[in-house]
């Protein structure tokens, strides 16, 4: 965990909806800044796909209050403002 919060680059997240709490907070405990941007993407490639973006620390609460559920993937880091708008 201190290795991928040092980590200034982009950091995927498999499978990773029922642990995206733990996993957020490690990664802020280990130095990630908790406003760094994250989208988490839902039944990609299905007519269903959906792509919500967040915070490392609002991470849990977004997938919590918007009903996530596996399949989904996560994105850390900077380049998920290249996909806004």
């Amino acid at each position: 965990w201190a290795a991928l919060g040092r980590l200034r680059g982009t950091v995927v997240v498999l499978m990773g909806v029922d642990t995206a709490p733990a996993i957020s907070a490690a990664l802020v405990e280990h130095g990630r800044a908790p406003e760094t941007p994250v989208a988490v993407v839902s039944d990609g490639a299905t007519p269903a796909q959906r792509t919500l973006r967040t915070t490392l620390a609002g991470l849990g609460k977004t997938i919590a209050d918007e009903g996530v559920r596996p399949p989904a993937v996560w994105v850390v880091g900077d380049v998920v403002a290249l996909g806004a708008g």
